[in-house]
C-alpha cells in the first residue's frame, strides 16, 4: 500500500520535540524529522516526536495524520483510523489523509468506506490520479468491473509515467478473459518501472493463458536472471519452460507470494467467485450436519482467515497453519482462531499425531504435485474416525494419466487428477467418503475446475459420494 506522506503545511511555531536533534526545531521541521526516522523504521523515536508536537500543539492534524500511519506500521489499523479521523475533523479538506485512510479501509476490507474517502479525495482533487486508481482497486474488489475500468482509464490519463494503474488495468482485463490487451498493460507497466516483479509475473501468467508458453518462459527467464535469487522468477521458469520442475512449490516462494498478497488477499479475489473456502464447509456440513463446537479443528493453509468464521461453529478448538507471516497477521485480526503458528504445513502436521478430528485445506494443496506425504501426515494427524477436507485443481485424466497424476501449470500452481487422489487417499489408508467436481473460482474469465475430497480415518468402508457441482 502506498501511503502518501507528503501532505504537511508550513507551521512555524516551536516545540520541545524529545530528540534533541529536534530539541529548537519549528513544528514542520520536526513533523519532517520524525518522517525520515519514520521511513528509516525508527519508529520509537518518531513517534516521541509526533507525541511532542501533539502535548504543545493538540490537534495538529499533520501529526496525528502522520502517527496514525504509524500505528498503522505497527499493525493497529484501529488506532491508525481513530487519529487519522481526528486529524479529518480539523483539517477536513486534507485530502492525502483522506486517501491514506481509505488505504487502510481497504486493508481491512471495510470497502464501502473506502470507496467514500477515495470519492471524497477526488472532490477536494478531482486530478488525483492517484486516487482514481485506488478507487478503481475498490470498485473491482466489489466486483464492480465497468466502473473499475473507468477509474483506471482516467488515472492512466491523468498519470500516463505511473506503472501501477496499467498493471492494474492489466490485471482487470486479465480478470475478464481478455489477456491479450492484458499483456499490452503489463508491457507498458515494466517499461514505466523495469524492476517491478508484480507485472512481470503477471505477463508472464498472460502469455501462458494465451498458449505463448516459450514467451512466457522467456519473460521469467529474463526475470530469474535479472534477480537470480528471487524464487517467484525461479519457480515460473520451471513451470513454464518443465526445467527443474519441483514436486511442490518451495516454501520460499509460496511464503514471497503470499506476503506480497497479504494486504490485498480479498481484494484480488474480488470478481473471481472464489468459492473454495464454501465449498469445504459445505463438505463438512455433509459430514457433521449439525454444529455443536466439538471438533478439534485444523485450517491447513488459513491464509487470511477466509475459513474462520465458517469452521467456528463446528469447532471445540479452531487452530490454523500457513507459511506466510503476512497473511498469518490478517487471520490473527479475524479473532476466530485459538491458536495461529506459521510453518510448513505437512511437517506441522506430521507432529501433531492423533490431535484432530478435523482437517480442512482450501486452496492450499494446488501448491503441492505429489500428495503422498501430507496425504499420510494428515492421516496420522486425526482422530479415528477424523476426516480430512481438501481442494485440489482438477487436470485432464488423460494427459495426467501419462505423467504422476499431477501437472505443474504455467501459473505456478499444480492440478491433479481424479484418479491419483483416490490412489494418495487408499495409499495413506483413509476411506475417500465423498468426492464433489464443482469450479473453485475464475481464472482469466474462466472457470478453474477443482475436486472437493472427504477422506476419514478409522472408519469402516462405506459407500463413495460422488457429484458434479456446475456451480
Amino acid at each position: 500500500m502506498n501511503h502518501t506522506q507528503n501532505g504537511h503545511r508550513p507551521d512555524r511555531d516551536r516545540t520541545e520535540p524529545a530528540d534533541d536533534e529536534a530539541a529548537q526545531l519549528t513544528v514542520d521541521q520536526a513533523i519532517r524529522l520524525a518522517m525520515g526516522l519514520q521511513q528509516r523504521l525508527r519508529l520509537d523515536e518518531a513517534e516521541t516526536i509526533y507525541r511532542r508536537i501533539l502535548d504543545h500543539t493538540p490537534g495538529h492534524p499533520d501529526s496525528m495524520h502522520f502517527l496514525g500511519l504509524l500505528q498503522h506500521q505497527r499493525g493497529r489499523p484501529e488506532e491508525a483510523i481513530r487519529l487519522i479521523s481526528l486529524a479529518l475533523q480539523k483539517a477536513p479538506a486534507y485530502a492525502d489523509a483522506r486517501n491514506n485512510l481509505g488505504n487502510i479501509f481497504r486493508e481491512q476490507d471495510r470497502l464501502e468506506e473506502a470507496e467514500a474517502c477515495y470519492r471524497r479525495v477526488l472532490e477536494l482533487a478531482p486530478e488525483n490520479a492517484g486516487a482514481y486508481n485506488n478507487l478503481g482497486t475498490v470498485l473491482r474488489a466489489q466486483g464492480r468491473l465497468a466502473e473499475a475500468e473507468t477509474a483506471y482509464q482516467q488515472a492512466i490519463q491523468l498519470a500516463p509515467d505511473f506503472h501501477g494503474s496499467y498493471e492494474n488495468m492489466g490485471n482487470l482485463l486479465s480478470q475478464q478473459g481478455k489477456a491479450a490487451h492484458a499483456v499490452a498493460h503489463y508491457c507498458q507497466a515494466i517499461v514505466l518501472d523495469p524492476d517491478h516483479p508484480g507485472s512481470k509475473r503477471m505477463l508472464g501468467i498472460a502469455l501462458a493463458s494465451l498458449g505463448r508458453i516459450a514467451e512466457a518462459a522467456s519473460v521469467f527467464r529474463a526475470w530469474s536472471e535479472q534477480d537470480p535469487d528471487n524464487p517467484v522468477a525461479r519457480h515460473l521458469l520451471a513451470a513454464c519452460s518443465g526445467e527443474r520442475t519441483p514436486e511442490r512449490a518451495p516454501d520460499d516462494y509460496v511464503k514471497q507470494v503470499f506476503d506480497n498478497f497479504a494486504g490485498r488477499f480479498e481484494e484480488r479475489l474480488g470478481g473471481l467467485e472464489y468459492r473454495a473456502p464454501q465449498l469445504v464447509a459445505e463438505a463438512v456440513a455433509r459430514v457433521h450436519a449439525a454444529p455443536a463446537a466439538d471438533l478439534r479443528t485444523l485450517d491447513a493453509g488459513c491464509g487470511t482467515g477466509l475459513c474462520g468464521p465458517l469452521l467456528r461453529p463446528f469447532a471445540r478448538r479452531l487452530e490454523g497453519v500457513d507459511l506466510s507471516p503476512g497473511m498469518l497477521g490478517r487471520a490473527r485480526a479475524t479473532g476466530w482462531y485459538d491458536a495461529l503458528e506459521e510453518a510448513e504445513l505437512t511437517g506441522f502436521i506430521a507432529a501433531r499425531p492423533a490431535a484432530y478430528d478435523l482437517i480442512v485445506s482450501a486452496d492450499t494443496l494446488c501448491y503441492f504435485g505429489d500428495l503422498d506425504a501430507v496425504m499420510a501426515a494428515a492421516a496420522g494427524s486425526l482422530r479415528p474416525g477424523g476426516t480430512f477436507i481438501f481442494t485440489v485443481e482438477h487436470g485432464g485424466e488423460e494427459d495426467l494419466s501419462r505423467a504422476a497424476g499431477f501437472r505443474l501449470n504455467p501459473n505456478g500452481r499444480y492440478c491433479h487428477g481424479e484418479a491419483y487422489v483416490r490412489h494418495v487417499v487408499a495409499a495413506a489408508g483413509m476411506e475417500l467418503v465423498s468426492l464433489v467436481h464443482a469450479p473453485l473460482r475464475q481464472e482469466m474469465g474462466a472457470p478453474v475446475a477443482g475436486l472437493v475430497v472427504t477422506a476419514a480415518a478409522g472408519r469402516g468402508r462405506r459407500g463413495v459420494s460422488e457429484r458434479r457441482d456446475r456451480g
